[in-house]
């Protein structure tokens, strides 16, 4: 029957061993091609053989002088294939046979390829019988093949439209891209738990109410047979050791089976992975199951565990196997799934709320009040941690990274990245932030030391860029780190590291951030929104521009205005006058240090973000040296808080001349022609004294990109 090229018999084939006298019972699923080698028990005297194709249980009545005999004499090198249609069953079962041998020659055989089109209704109950017949036309011998066809599909939603197709093609891969496919996973690190164990999700192997199915991609295995399977068969859904560390199955049909008995959603007893690292061993599951009244369907909930990470590339593979004889796989159908990385959002998104904290007393209230006309400014809600929450600890932006995770179809949820550092905000992102559809995870290594540089003060990450070519649509990780050549320097934590490289879609650059006495990235750059162009504007912090404006007002006549007018420094006046600060040969020299530094990260930047120096803007920004180590001499303009076109700039305090801040004027001439907007907050006795300043004490969380991550080309 024509139909099928011998090549696509042969791509799904099982082989069957046959015997004349026997019935030998099989198991096939639709779309398996059974083969058998003819040769191997035709009887001696054979001269040929007939194929009669019906029902199971059939007579074989029919008149052998009206169909054709295949004769064993024909048997060549060559080799031909000869279809045979089904008497009364036409169109299901098909049969052809093919003269097999190697290239060189040696024994041929005559093989027979075997295929049904429909399930069976009952086991056994199609039947292919191969009559061997002698010179003179008497059949000699029979060989019967009984089989039990069955329908088998595990689905999940291949092209990321919320709906699990059947039988995609695509469903057991993955590619990247607005053209690709492949099925994507959440990981459930959200709290819906309607006890308010505040725990996410992932920590646990149930589902916890309506809202934590939500979060859940659907998976579906499909079946059309008997209601039974054969005695010696089952079905097998099962997964490698270590992902079920990294997923969890939930079978929803069986839990809505038990809800319809009485049982809560919610029950421990009922409500378990039936895969997942808290259920046990791989689990065998029985057709009665998976058949789920006369659908055939059964509905399955799959939830990530875990991101991917070093040697885990974030792809799950779920197999269903059907199993002869407990063991013998006859039959496997894989899908795959993709884990949902977690996403940075760079200074040029749209912010949502920010976060700063209020210490006892009125010791930082003047800051809080500076910050807060800047979130009315932006039309953003200023979160404010109380002394209780926050312990004494004011390093916002060092505890946390504000982020997301996101599944087609569904609004992206904010995850909270928490920082190794666990200071006295250590309790704020499980405790305050962790909730329904707010996801949290941290990296932690207990055998590594933590040092300044695991603060994520020393995290950031670019806009979109292009580079030679390539494009980054969800912009670059940049990280803080020794000296490429520094044996024995900072760095951020490994985990940490391994963690952010492994999300794929912003990948990370390294700079050098160990020459700072705090030493984080956000010390010496920042990123602001501008119209035209890239879109963006790379801010750092420049000695060298500084002493150039102080040059230019001493050359004004302005050489005695002081500077840092009504400041202190450890009890001491920190006033001093713009010659003053010229002449002072230690300082420009640990500047011209700096300096140095500041131009390596940004050569490094320039070249991994695809930028040109007009791309660039150089901040008047001066730093002293303290065991060999930088910070800011006067409060840091570069580390600010955006928020759109709102910043929070530290306050710097510069030589007035003509009424207003030298700095201040400066810096509003380079940015306000972008289309910004700079309020200057007053950090220097609540943050800057204390090696800190306003980006420090700010966390910001912002919308996440409308470029979806899976349409990533790579």
């Amino acid at each position: 029957m024509a139909g099928r090229g011998f090549m696509q018999w042969a791509a799904n084939c099982r082989t069957v061993r046959l015997d004349v006298g026997l019935a030998t019972s099989e198991i096939i699923v639709l779309g398996q091609t059974l083969c058998t080698d003819l040769s191997s028990f035709s009887p001696t005297e054979a001269e040929a053989f007939y194929i009669v194709v019906g029902d199971s249980g059939r007579e074989l009545t029919l008149d052998l002088s009206k169909t054709a005999p295949v004769s064993l004499a024909s048997i060549t090198p060559e080799g031909t294939v000869t279809f045979h249609t089904v008497v009364g069953h036409e169109g299901d079962i098909t049969v052809s046979t093919k003269n097999e041998s190697s290239d060189n020659g040696g024994v041929t055989k005559m093989v027979a390829y075997i295929s049904v089109a429909t399930h069976s209704s009952t086991i056994d109950d199609k039947e292919v019988n191969f009559l061997f017949v002698d010179k003179t036309g008497d059949t000699i011998g029979v060989a019967t093949l009984r089989m039990t066809a069955f329908y088998l599909s595990l689905d999940v939603d291949c092209d990321r439209d919320g709906v699990v197709e059947n039988n995609n093609p695509n469903k057991g891969s993955w590619q990247w891209g607005p053209d690709g496919h492949g099925a994507i996973l959440l990981v459930n690190n959200d709290c819906d738990d309607y006890q308010l164990e505040m725990d996410p999700e992932n920590k646990n192997s149930k589902i916890d109410g309506p809202f934590d199915l939500e979060d859940m991609s659907r998976m579906v295995l499909r079946v059309r047979g008997p209601e039974s399977l054969p005695e010696d068969c089952v079905l097998r859904m099962w997964v490698r050791p270590d992902d079920k560390e990294r997923l969890g199955i939930f079978n929803l049909s069986d839990i809505q089976k038990l809800r319809a008995g009485g049982v809560v959603l919610g029950d421990d007893i009922y409500n378990k992975h039936i895969i997942g690292p808290k259920a046990g061993h791989l689990e065998t599951i029985s057709y009665g199951l998976m058949m789920n009244g006369d659908k055939g369907e059964t509905l399955f909930a799959v939830e990530g565990l875990k991101y991917p990470d070093r040697g885990f590339d974030g792809t799950l593979r779920i197999h269903l196997s059907l199993l002869k004889n407990v063991s013998v796989p006859v039959f496997e159908d894989t899908v795959m799934f993709r884990l949902a990385p977690w996403i940075m959002t760079p200074n040029t998104l749209e912010p949502l709320e920010a976060f700063t904290c209020r210490m006892k007393g009125s010791e930082n209230l003047d800051f809080i009040h500076d910050l807060k006309l800047v979130a009315e400014a932006a039309g953003i809600k200023l979160n404010i941690v109380p002394p209780y929450e926050n312990r004494g600890d004011r390093w916002m932006q060092d505890e946390i990274e504000l982020g997301y995770s996101e599944l087609p179809g569904k609004k992206p949820m904010p995850v909270v990245l928490d920082s190794p550092r666990d200071r006295g905000l250590q309790k704020f992102p499980k405790g305050k932030l962790l909730g329904q559809d707010f996801g949290y995870v941290t990296r932690y290594d207990q055998n590594e030391f933590v040092n300044s540089l695991d603060s994520f003060g020393n995290l950031e990450v670019s806009p979109p860029v292009k580079v030679n070519g390539r494009t980054y649509p969800m912009g670059r990780i940049l990280l803080g780190s020794a000296f490429p050549t520094t044996k024995y320097g900072r760095r951020m934590m490994r985990v940490v590291r391994d963690f952010l490289y492994a999300q794929q879609v912003q990948p990370p650059v390294e700079l050098f951030s160990d020459w700072l006495g705090v030493g984080h990235i956000d010390e010496f750059m920042s990123f602001v929104p501008a119209a035209g162009g890239k879109g963006f504007r790379l801010l750092l912090a420049s000695p060298a521009a500084c002493y150039q404006l102080l040059r230019k007002l001493n050359d004004d006549g302005h050489g005695d205005v002081m500077c840092f007018e009504g400041r202190t420094r450890e009890g001491a006046s920190a006033e001093r006058s713009i010659s003053d600060l010229l002449e002072d040969s230690n300082l420009k020299a640990e500047n011209l240090q700096c300096q140095n530094d500041i131009d390596w990260n940004r050569d490094v930047m320039k070249r991994e973000l695809g930028l040109d120096e007009g791309d660039i803007i150089d901040l008047p920004q001066l730093f002293q040296l303290e065991s060999g180590e930088a910070g800011a001499y006067f409060p840091d303009m570069v580390n600010m808080i955006v928020l759109g076109k709102q910043l929070g700039i530290p306050k710097p305090f510069g030589p007035t001349i003509g009424g207003e801040c030298a700095f201040e004027a400066k810096v509003r001439s380079q940015l306000e022609p972008l289309g910004l907007t700079c309020n200057f907050v007053n950090d220097w006795d609540s943050y800057h004294l204390m090696l800190g300043e306003v980006h420090c004490g700010s966390n910001t969380r912002r919308k996440p990109f409308k470029f979806k991550w899976w349409d990533m080309k790579f």
